[in-house]
């Protein structure tokens, strides 16, 4: 595994569009929580004494979760830009011809997923904490911090899917139209047909499920919420979804052509 870390090192090391892409999603992150509890606390005044503060612990875990679902597909596209390059520049094969097997090539990739998952959980924590500090009237507190593990589900769910889109399209920019169409539209007009005409299952939909464990406060306290599954049966349906994506990359990866 050292070995596989190396060489994805060595790819990124001089790939200026890589860290360019990665600096400006982490800070879209902070400047995103920032901008959105400094415009909420400008007119929170009589709101919050009707609905509390969402910027204060143990809120501001809800909080910031439920708005970094909605800024975090940078790093789905920064993921697909490395899956497509291996086969724009043929690296894949030639990993192969060095020696790698097929299936450390799907490692490689999984170790940039789970990475670019735990840097944005990572950065997600502290600005929460900065965000509750400032905004916020009550000391820092972790409880409600399992929001944030919800999220970070979700964003796992949304990088796999951006793995498996990569992996079966291999071409960067279809790749990247498809990624960003499921993701802002048809995820959601999915959900809004399954639920309007079936029901309730029209949220355990992939990125639905963590949408689902993430309302807004001021939303779930003002406007009255639709039926809900338990909370564990919308962690089942993502683990399960990233559980299938990764047998589907490594089903492509060993069964067809690099």
């Amino acid at each position: 595994m050292k070995q596989i870390i190396y060489t994805e090192w060595l790819k990124v090391k001089n790939y200026r569009t890589f860290w360019a892409m990665l600096l400006l999603a982490l800070i879209i992150i902070p400047a995103g929580n920032f901008m959105v509890a400094d415009k909420f606390t400008e007119n929170l005044q009589q709101l919050s004494k009707l609905v509390g503060n969402p910027f204060s612990f143990p809120d501001v875990w809800l909080t910031m979760a439920s708005i970094n679902s909605y800024i975090s597909a940078l790093f789905g596209l920064l993921l697909i830009i490395l899956v497509t390059n291996e086969y724009t520049y043929r690296t894949n094969r030639q990993n192969i011809i060095d020696g790698w097997e097929r299936k450390h090539f799907v490692y490689a990739k999984l170790f940039w997923l789970v990475l670019l998952a735990l840097l944005t959980l990572v950065v997600a924590t502290i600005s929460a904490i900065l965000v509750g500090t400032i905004y916020g009237n009550k000391p820092v507190s972790f409880e409600g911090y399992e929001y944030m593990l919800y999220y970070f589900l979700q964003l796992v769910v949304m990088l796999t899917i951006a793995l498996l889109i990569g992996v079966l399209v291999k071409r960067a920019g279809l790749a990247i139209v498809l990624f960003v169409a499921y993701n802002m539209m048809l995820d959601q007009l999915l959900t809004f047909l399954l639920k309007r005409y079936v029901g309730t299952v029209g949220g355990l939909l992939p990125l639905q499920s963590g949408d689902e464990l993430l309302p807004f406060p001021l939303v779930g306290k003002m406007v009255a919420t639709g039926d809900h599954y338990d909370t564990y049966v919308y962690i089942l349906a993502m683990l399960c979804y990233i559980i299938l994506g990764i047998f589907l990359v490594f089903r492509k990866i060993l069964k067809s052509d690099l």
